[in-house]
Formats: C-alpha cells, sequence, structure tokens
C-alpha cells in the first residue's frame, strides 16, 4: 500500500493526471499529437522515439541489447598498422605466449553481456503513478489501481503484458485493490470514500457503499464471499457485509492514526495494522475488539504469516521485522533486525521465506527461523521505495511497485532450492563506523549478496571464470 500519509493537508496526494503534468512518462494529448506530426517530417525524431519506446517495452533498466565494448575504442592508428613494424613480430609472440588469459577476459566480458533468457513477464509501464495491485488467485492477470482513480486489467506472460480491460472508478486516487479467495470480486476502495465490489466475469460494480467512512480510506480486505472490512485514515475499522445493504456490521475506532493493513489469521481472528506503531485482534465471532499492542517506534505497514501460521511478522517503519506469536498480540516474542530503512510491504513465500519491499529500494529475501538475509531479489531505479508487493498463486512471480510507473515481475523459484544455513545473519553496521546514511546504505549495498533474478552481479560471480595463477 503506498504511503499515502494524511498528516499534512498541504502535500495531499496529486487527484487527477493534470496535476502530474511535466512528470517524466506523462504526456498530455496535445503532446502526443505534436509528436505525431514531427514524426511524419523529422525521421532523426522517429530515431529517438524508437528508442525510448525499445527501453519501455520491458528490457531491465540499464542494460541495453547492442552496446559496444566499453573496454575497447577503435583509433585510426589501429587500423592503420604496417606490416613492416618492426615491433610486429615481437607483439604476435606475446600474443601468442599467453593466449589463454586474452582467451578468459573475453569470456568473462561477454558473459557479462550476455542476455539472459526472459524466465519473467516484462515489466508494465503506466503514465500514472501506481498506487496498488493484485493477483488473480485463479489466472494469469494482474489488477493495478493508478493515482487518478483508474483500474487496469493486465493478462500477463514472460513474452508480453496485455491490457484486458481499463475502467474510470473514481476521479479521486484508487487507495487499494484485492481479489477474493475465489477471484470472483474485487475489492476497491479510494480518496473519495466509497468502497466498491466489482464482478470480474462482467467488470462491473455490483456492490456500492458511497462515503461509507468519514474520513478517506486507506486499506481493505476479503474475509469471505460475502465479508469485507475496510479502515480509514482516523483510525477506524469497519466490515460489512454485502447481503445486507450499505449498514457496517462492525465498526470500532482503536487508532488515532491510518489503518495500514489487515491480515486473516484464522476463520475467528482478524488483525489490523496502524500508522500509530500497533496491531489491534479482532474477534471474528463476536465483531468485538481482542488484544492491542503496546506502542512500537514508527508505523506498523505490513503483515504475513510463518511456520504454518503460528507466527505473526510485521514490518516496521524503522526497519525492524516484529514476530508474534498467535493470539500473543500485546508484545512481540522475537524481531530481525538489518533492513538498512523501513519496510513498506511484505508477502510470504514458503513457510519460512519472506520477500520484503524496503524503502530504499530494495525487494530482499528473508528467512525465519533460522533467521538470514537471502540477498536482493530486485529494485527499482533511482532508489525509489518499494511500496506494495504481491505473488500469483503459483507463488513462481512477485510483482513490486515503487514511485517510477512500472510494475516490476520477479522470478524467486530458486528460493526453494537454496541451503539457508549458509546465508547472511541478520546484522547492523556499528553506529559509530559509519554516520552517513547515504554511506551505509552504499556499504550495504556493495556487500549485499544478489540473487538470480537481481539485474545487478557480484563482484566475485564476474570473475569466477578466470584461472587462478600456479
Amino acid at each position: 500500500m503506498c504511503n499515502f500519509k494524511p498528516s499534512d493537508p498541504s502535500g495531499d496526494l496529486v487527484e487527477s493526471s493534470d496535476d502530474l503534468e511535466g512528470m517524466a512518462g506523462i504526456n498530455s494529448a496535445e503532446e502526443s499529437d505534436a509528436d505525431d506530426s514531427d514524426d511524419s517530417e523529422d525521421s532523426t525524431d522517429d530515431e529517438d522515439i524508437e528508442a525510448v519506446e525499445i527501453a519501455d517495452v520491458g528490457e531491465e533498466a540499464g542494460k541495453p541489447n547492442n552496446q559496444e565494448n566499453p573496454f575497447f575504442a577503435a583509433t585510426e592508428e589501429d587500423s592503420e598498422v604496417s606490416d613492416t613494424d618492426d615491433d610486429s613480430d615481437l607483439e604476435a609472440e606475446e600474443t601468442k605466449d599467453d593466449p589463454e588469459e586474452e582467451d578468459e577476459l573475453i569470456k568473462a566480458l561477454k558473459a557479462a553481456r550476455e542476455k539472459k533468457v526472459r524466465n519473467s513477464p516484462p515489466d508494465i509501464k503506466t503514465s500514472e503513478l501506481i498506487t496498488d495491485l493484485s493477483f488473480h488467485p485463479e489466472a494469469d492477470i494482474i489488477a493495478l489501481g493508478n493515482i487518478s482513480g483508474d483500474l487496469s486489467i493486465f493478462s500477463y506472460n514472460n513474452e508480453e503484458n496485455k491490457m484486458q480491460k481499463k475502467l474510470k472508478l473514481s476521479k479521486k486516487t484508487l487507495r487499494g485493490l484485492e481479489f477474493d479467495e475465489a477471484g470472483t470480486s474485487l475489492l476497491t476502495i479510494s480518496k473519495d470514500k466509497t468502497f466498491r465490489i466489482l464482478d470480474t466475469e462482467t467488470w462491473t460494480v455490483k456492490t456500492k457503499y458511497v462515503k461509507c467512512h468519514d474520513s478517506p480510506l486507506y486499506s481493505c480486505a476479503s474475509l469471505g464471499p460475502h465479508i469485507s472490512v475496510t479502515g480509514d485514515e482516523d483510525g477506524f475499522v469497519k466490515m460489512w457485509d454485502n447481503r445486507l445493504g450499505d449498514t457496517s456490521i462492525m465498526t470500532f475506532k482503536r487508532f488515532d492514526e491510518y489503518v495500514s493493513s489487515f491480515l486473516k489469521m484464522d476463520e475467528n481472528h482478524l488483525i489490523a495494522a496502524s500508522g500509530e506503531g500497533t496491531i489491534q485482534s479482532f474477534d471474528l465471532r463476536q465483531k468485538k475488539p481482542d488484544i492491542q499492542s503496546e506502542m512500537y517506534d514508527g508505523e506498523l505497514n505490513c503483515m504475513g504469516t510463518v511456520r504454518t501460521g503460528t507466527k505473526l511478522v510485521v514490518g516496521s517503519g524503522t526497519g525492524p521485522l516484529y514476530l508474534f506469536s498467535k493470539d500473543q498480540y500485546g508484545l512481540h516474542s522475537d524481531q530481525f533486525p538489518g533492513h538498512p530503512d523501513g519496510v513498506n510491504a511484505l508477502i510470504p513465500i514458503t513457510d519460512n521465506v519472506l520477500i520484503t519491499g524496503c524503502e530504499d529500494g530494495n525487494v530482499r529475501a528473508v528467512h525465519l527461523y533460522p533467521h538470514r538475509f537471502l540477498g536482493v531479489v530486485g529494485h527499482h531505479e533511482d532508489e525509489f521505495p518499494i511500496e506494495r508487493l504481491d505473488v500469483n498463486t503459483s507463488g513462481e512471480i512477485v510483482a513490486s511497485i515503487s514511485h517510477d510507473n512500472r510494475v516490476k515481475f520477479w522470478n524467486v523459484t530458486y528460493l526453494e532450492e537454496m541451503d539457508y544455513d549458509k546465508q547472511k545473519k541478520p546484522g547492523i553496521l556499528p553506529k559509530t563506523t559509519i554516520r552517513s546514511k547515504s554511506k551505509k546504505l552504499n556499504q550495504l549495498r556493495e556487500t549485499e549478496h544478489q540473487l538470480p533474478s537481481s539485474s545487478r552481479t557480484n563482484k566475485k560471480e564476474f570473475f569466477s571464470g578466470f584461472k587462478e595463477d600456479e
């Protein structure tokens, strides 16, 4: 869920695409028409546009397909070498004396530049800031909500993504969306205080709650075929049954700040996290609050379960992951330190492995019990924070969004085959060693292990092809 913190009205969200004029990646209709007219008049402009379009297809950023060898620069002297040069024979002998070393260098360079076979969908690029996403539980479909109130439905595969439907649901931001467990309904909430439930067969609104909260909505979750829950900026939690009209079946205010996320622990218990730094459990049978945690430093943004649902993992805005035992939510039983910045999103992949989205723009894999950092799954450009994560129904593809108007996909099947005992234990750099946050992030970035899905490479892997001197 994007961090739309309602602390300052003057810094409110952009309400429409008009407010985003001038930002990169957003063009008006007039600019598009102007580009079309320029295309017909100037072939040079056509080449520039094609270059941009190729980069947007979904190739990994910063890795063009055709790139000259950066270690070689041709000169006139190289092309006009005389056969009568006295040093030519000597140079030829030196080349023959050490051909293997040259071959190893060439192999390493070629391996670094070689285009990998795609095992995940290409990026989806949009003209508007994406605020939330959700995978369909059965089909290869992903739903996206944006800052202008539009809902986009894409089908995806490893070769291409196709837009299936685009709907204008609200004049204000879509702040959250989620498919129900069966995939027959899609829940959406918007800043205009409206909660909508769409039929995924016809993509029409079948249930609509207008101004169902006094404050703008912030989070939602599906609890069953007919039951759902919403939270707003002022800490109110409401439960809805779409068979009983437009009146909520449960309403409680348990927080002083926004309700950041929900998680259904089991059939009888719901957990809500908040921006004030607490979590609250609700008894679904009696429809009333149960246990509230102590106050933590920073907001609590996201939740997930591990160890067959017996442990609740909560991501915090200060970096640590807090672990609570089931039905004991007053105080955490364990914690996982080491993230260099706040954790905005997390999603369980296996019974002990989580994917986390961090404020520093990295998507990381974390193993719990024993606690290990597995490495960096991938990253978004310009260090934009990761705001939202989701995993498809097979557990193979993870999608992430940031502030770069892209949905990135990561294939994480390799996590099932890793030797977790050999991975890096979580730790924090000593405060006395590095005081600058930027320097600390740079050092962590250099030492962090890059997993196969990351577009970055590890230094030791680049030089692994060189033979050791005998």
